[in-house]
């Protein structure tokens, strides 16, 4: 089941129309900023999952770490799953003949790879949006500030 009600707008949309909901618009765990996010260095994937979902897992994690406040750590659980999600796709991608099967009888039928593969399509979209991993979920997403690091009061040039 889908989200009901038309998507929501991006949080700068809202602040410069003067009509955010704060209360909506805020996420109290990371505004207690006690997530530690995936910035300095790219965890090593889980040793269970196969060769194609630590490949995504890398290539992903990669990516979003160039944007401080994408991913943290706990939501690596989640992330592994959206690997292993994918590598299962990859595999019945390359394993389905088609849509359709001739079966002994001579009827059509509809392979049920196929319909696994379109299963998993479903399952991927959604992680995906999860992650803000297409288009239109990287509108809807708010991204953290870098902490400030400490400045040395003799590097400033007094």
């Amino acid at each position: 089941m889908g989200r009901k009600g038309p998507t929501p707008q991006p949080i700068a949309v809202l602040k410069a129309k003067g009509t955010i909901n704060v209360t909506r618009a805020n996420d109290p765990i990371a505004d207690a900023k006690s997530l530690d996010w995936v910035h300095n260095e790219v965890p090593s994937p889980p040793e269970d999952l196969n060769d194609v979902a630590k490949k995504m897992w890398t290539q992903q994690l990669m990516q979003s770490q160039k944007l401080y406040g994408y991913i943290s750590f706990i939501d690596l659980t989640l992330f592994k799953e959206y690997c292993y999600v994918y590598s299962e796709l990859e595999w019945l991608k390359e394993n389905t003949k088609g849509r359709f099967y001739i079966d002994d009888k001579g009827a059509k039928k509809i392979d049920p790879l196929y319909m696994e593969l379109n299963k998993l399509r479903k399952d991927f979209l959604r992680l995906s949006q999860e992650f803000g991993f297409s288009p239109s979920a990287r509108t809807r997403i708010q991204l953290q500030q870098k902490p400030e690091e400490d400045k040395d009061i003799y590097s400033e040039g007094i």
